[in-house]
């Protein structure tokens, strides 16, 4: 008898590992030019390419078992057949012509001795005289039971299951351990755990290995010397083990589209086949989970960014058009209040004065000729007109130098900081160690700034800023009588400007020269700039903001609610929120704000018959209202894009492209709440645009 070929599994051998990382190096590191032996960097490549062909040569003689654990490790699980969803044309076979409605869940099925069973995964309504409808409809799970074999009545059993049970991979609050599988030992049926850490030595429970396909019974836990815990309970020798799960049929439930299908308890009804969204796909082995996970495909569980948690809420929540998750960091107004600009504020300012509650006018001190001035603008005068008054007390003037000044009202007294010195208005000189005991010690010399936050409420409630170099620190005061006392509870915090500012440019977020707050919006001067920025706080949420799908013709104005979040959609995207986010992570989940406005144009015919007037009016008006629909809209037709303005030369654009009318003479913006005229259209960071009234005037004249 001949031998039988024993099969080379250790292909890739040393030698060859070493000659394919110096053919790398040129190209590498091309300042790398010693390859040979002695080099010392060459003896690492050999001592890692040593290790590489041992760790092949144990991969090649690795058993299922231990390929298993290893992928249990990695955390990559084979997938199981996934199921085809389609879309389904439901059509009246009776002869009836009222309104009739299809209920979610509603089963059509295929001809055959083995059919495919799909639901439908929305509700469908028939209108009055409409003698058809589509809907999407899922396959459901084929039940499978199945003997998985007999208790030997050794504790740690191990039962494969046949095939590998359907579970959908939606994250839950509380996720199930394991597919939907019952699991019975005799007649009496085991309870799943995650773990059995807990379990006692009578607890009727397994645990689903999802890597082997496996039901796993209660292990025996070496203790010390002696015979050991036991965790879960064993089965009597000779007891049968059996399951129950679903499973889906993967590409033998493969359908057509324009094939015919059983409308399931529910009469005066035919269906068929629309089209196949996605076709169902086989199980996978663990060959293709590790491909797959090495294409990093793995399907997402837990959400570590922004981009991760709207891929999850998209695959796992239906019914949604747009998905955004976002910190909300840019002002709604990003304009620069006239009196924070250069000119007419100085370019170069040694600190700036804005009262923290109702603030009127911005003081901006600088030098002038080693003198320290002021410059006083009107905050609300679109000007900047000047004003006087706010003279430097004179222990500052002395000094030669001015960090920063605060005050909490515009009739309250101001505080001065200089060097390692601050001064009240009035006052006497004090330590800023001293006058502010709670802040870090490196906050409390040579500051680059220092302003205020007022809170909404109580009236005396403040947030404290001491910004230096690249960092600030900050606290929540209360204010009373010329000293600011920590609140209970509260607590310092030092971060990065670059950070807890974002958005800011490279020049602002290093020593900026003044930092004033206006309207909530905190403005950082340095030399000629002024640069708005939106304070993100430590424990700031994110915003997973929600745009439902519409049936409404885009061209046409959507009611009032037509983008209201329905509530089981708000709740299922909570519950896939709230299963997948980072410990600690917090989310609010809303609908984005829509900014009203409306539109005034004017456009020119291409006659002055009615009837082109007429249709000049309904082409410009339905192009106005697709650009700008939330869901339809946008120069991509993805929807308006996500905090982006509306300019008057976004409605040119768009009635430029009109065929109905020959031309576009003027175009007004104004805000419909408000009903002025505006230049443009603000969005917030996050936020949407809803038109509403569209005025299009005909201009019928020669010329």
């Amino acid at each position: 008898m001949s031998d039988l070929p024993v099969p080379d599994l250790d292909d890739l051998r040393f030698q060859p590992l070493v000659d394919a990382a110096k053919r790398a190096l040129p190209q590498r590191v091309p300042e790398w030019t010693d390859h040979n032996v002695s080099d010392p960097g060459i003896t690492l490549v050999e001592a890692c390419a040593e290790r590489t062909d041992q760790l092949l040569y144990r991969v090649g003689h690795m058993t299922a078992r231990q390929r298993s654990a290893l992928l249990r490790l990695m955390g990559i699980t084979p997938l199981p057949a996934s199921p085809a969803r389609i879309v389904v044309v439901f059509t009246r076979t009776d002869g009836s012509t009222g309104r009739r409605e299809i209920p979610a869940h509603t089963e059509v099925r295929t001809e055959g001795e083995e059919p495919v069973v799909l639901a439908t995964t929305e509700k469908l309504v028939l209108a009055e005289k409409q003698s058809t409808g589509t809907v999407e409809a899922v396959e459901q799970p084929a039940a499978v039971t199945e003997v998985l074999g007999i208790a030997d009545g050794r504790p740690g059993g191990r039962f494969p299951t046949a095939h590998r049970p359907w579970g959908p991979n939606t994250p839950v609050k509380e996720p199930p351990f394991g597919p939907p599988l019952v699991v019975r030992v005799g007649d009496a049926e085991w309870e799943a755990v995650p773990t059995f850490a807990e379990a006692g030595p009578e607890s009727p429970v397994y645990w689903w290995d999802a890597a082997s396909c496996e039901v796993v019974l209660g292990p025996l836990v070496p203790v010390g010397g002696g015979p050991g815990e036991q965790h879960g309970k064993v089965p009597a020798e000779g007891e049968r083990v059996s399951a129950q799960y679903g499973v889906c049929r993967g590409r033998k439930g493969t359908v057509q589209a324009g094939r015919p299908l059983i409308v399931i308890a529910q009469d005066g009804l035919g269906a068929a086949v629309d089209h196949v969204v996605t076709p169902p796909e086989d199980a996978e082995d663990w060959q293709q989970a590790l491909d797959r996970a090495g294409l990093d495909l793995a399907p997402l569980r837990r959400a570590v960014t922004a981009a991760d948690h709207e891929q999850l809420i998209g695959e796992h929540v239906p019914g949604l058009a747009r998905i955004r998750v976002t910190a909300l960091t840019r002002p709604t107004d990003s304009r620069v209040p006239t009196a924070l600009q250069a000119p007419p504020r100085p370019a170069d300012v040694l600190a700036g004065l804005v009262a923290a509650r109702d603030p009127r006018r911005a003081v901006h001190y600088y030098d002038s000729s080693g003198t320290i001035t002021p410059c006083v603008l009107d905050l609300r005068a679109p000007d900047g007109s000047s004003g006087s008054g706010d003279d430097v007390p004179d222990p500052v003037r002395r000094a030669g130098r001015l960090d920063a000044v605060i005050r909490t009202g515009e009739g309250s007294p101001r505080l001065w900081f200089y060097g390692t010195t601050c001064l009240w208005d009035g006052g006497t000189e004090q330590v800023v160690s001293e006058e502010f005991p709670f802040v870090p010690g490196e906050f409390t010399s040579n500051l680059d700034a220092v302003t205020l936050l007022a809170a909404p409420s109580p009236a005396d409630a403040y947030e404290l800023f001491f910004f230096k170099g690249e960092t600030f620190y900050h606290r929540a005061c209360t204010y009373t009588d010329r000293k600011f006392v920590p609140q209970d509870g509260s607590r310092g915090v030092t971060s990065l400007i670059s950070e807890a500012f974002p958005g800011l440019s490279p020049q602002c977020q290093q020593s900026p020269d003044a930092v004033v707050v206006f309207g909530g919006v905190f403005f950082f001067l340095k030399a000629a700039r002024t640069e708005p920025a939106l304070w993100r706080r430590e424990d700031d949420p994110l915003h997973v903001l929600l745009v439902p799908r519409t049936a409404g013709d885009p061209g046409e104005r959507p009611p009032d609610d037509a983008f209201a979040i329905p509530p089981s959609t708000l709740t299922a995207v909570k519950n896939v929120v709230d299963a997948s986010r980072l410990l600690g992570e917090r989310l609010l989940v809303g609908e984005p704000r829509y900014h009203p406005f409306g539109i005034a144009a004017t456009v020119r015919p291409w006659s002055s018959t009615q009837t082109d007037v007429d249709r000049a009016k309904k082409a410009s008006e339905r192009a106005l209202r697709r650009f700008f629909h939330p869901t339809a809209g946008g120069p991509d037709g993805r929807g308006w894009p996500w905090g982006r303005r509306v300019h008057a030369g976004d409605v040119f654009t768009v009635l430029e492209t009109v065929r109905e009318h020959r031309g576009t003479t003027a175009v007004d913006l104004y805000e419909e709440r408000g009903g002025g005229t505006v230049p443009s259209v603000e969005v917030s960071d996050g936020g949407l645009v809803r038109l509403g009234a569209v005025e299009i005037e005909v201009d019928t004249t020669d010329g």
